[in-house]
């Protein structure tokens, strides 16, 4: 009777651990079978792990930042010792406040040119399709932050060797403070939201966005910029 309930209760744990098993495959499957054609939401909760999801870094900032400070990473927020804010929440989150992707900037020279990418993995749109997302900037004075949403109509992921070039990625749908003025950048998380259109039936593309900005001499107090919630929406 023992080895009966044993083996009955060995059973049950096996199809709730195949049940959760196979959960994550079914979250995870929408990135290993090609584009990807079914609504997704990226919350940032794991920045470095996005590579493993199709999502791409790139960094053609010139020349290159002494502390990597440019490069697209996990979100910061948090308080010190002394009980002192730091940094800024996420939009959303479910067990920390970091779960956001942001691209600092630390300049070294007043020649320097920010070009940071962050690509989606290859999407499969049509006419009514859509993506959307929330974006911010830090809370302080003197902010000059710049990001570049752009498209690229292939899944190619070519942005060039330069620092101003865009390779594949020219189409822009959005280029937020392109004017780089100071208080320009949305302090607070904006949405910002774009419906494909013109295409005839599908079409395979990758969404990048590019922290940009030219050399910092005007307002050498340029802080990074954020993003959070990255929606694609198959209607």
């Amino acid at each position: 009777m023992k080895k009966n309930l044993f083996l009955i209760a060995f059973c049950f744990a096996g199809a709730i651990a195949g049940a959760i098993n196979g959960c994550k495959k079914d979250a995870v499957s929408i990135y290993n079978n090609g584009p990807i054609a079914k609504s997704f939401t990226e919350e940032f909760a794991d920045v470095v792990g996005l590579t493993a999801k199709g999502w791409v870094f790139k960094d053609n900032s010139l020349p290159d930042s002494v502390y990597a400070s440019d490069q697209w990473k996990q979100g910061v927020a948090g308080t010190d010792k002394s009980g002192n804010a730091f940094g800024f929440p996420a939009y959303s989150y479910k067990s920390s406040p970091d779960e956001y992707a942001y691209s600092d900037a630390f300049y070294s020279d007043t020649n320097q040119v920010v070009s940071s990418w962050l690509i989606t993995p290859v999407l499969s749109v049509k006419n009514g399709d859509n993506i959307s997302f929330y974006t911010r900037g830090d809370a302080t004075n003197s902010i000059a932050g710049r990001l570049q949403v752009l498209m690229n109509k292939t899944a190619s992921l070519d942005v060039g060797s330069s620092s101003s070039s865009t390779g594949d990625f020219n189409t822009v749908l959005f280029d937020i403070n392109s004017s780089q003025s100071s208080n320009g950048y949305p302090t607070t998380w904006t949405k910002y939201e774009y419906t494909f259109s013109g295409i005839s039936g599908k079409m395979d593309t990758r969404i990048a966005f590019r922290h940009y900005y030219i050399h910092p001499i005007i307002f050498p107090n340029h802080e990074g910029v954020a993003i959070d919630q990255f929606k694609f929406q198959v209607n």
